[in-house]
């Protein structure tokens, strides 16, 4: 599947059916996405499109089940907190 391209804005907002139209997947299971807690329920930006794509990649190339989806994706956040961190230190 060939994704469109876009220009990230950090200060974009977007709508659902935009944000369905960049990442291939559809409203409703973006909608179930944001009702099980993987996204933010507001403020559909780049990062909810980043994340919508790192769902889409675990679930369609590992297999992963939403329980693990929510622990991966813990687990990345904490990762790029940490490395902030560390950036703010240097």
């Amino acid at each position: 599947m060939n994704l469109p391209l876009y220009e990230p804005d950090e200060q974009a907002a977007y709508t659902l059916e935009v944000v369905a139209e960049i990442t291939g997947i559809s409203s409703k299971t973006i909608l179930h996405y944001q009702e099980e807690g993987l996204l933010p329920s507001s403020n559909l930006n780049d990062e909810t499109v980043r994340t919508l794509r790192r769902i889409d990649h675990l679930q369609g190339e590992l297999g992963c089940s939403e329980s693990g989806l929510r622990l991966i994706l813990n687990l990345m956040d904490e990762v790029e907190r940490l490395r902030e961190e560390l950036r703010a230190r240097r």
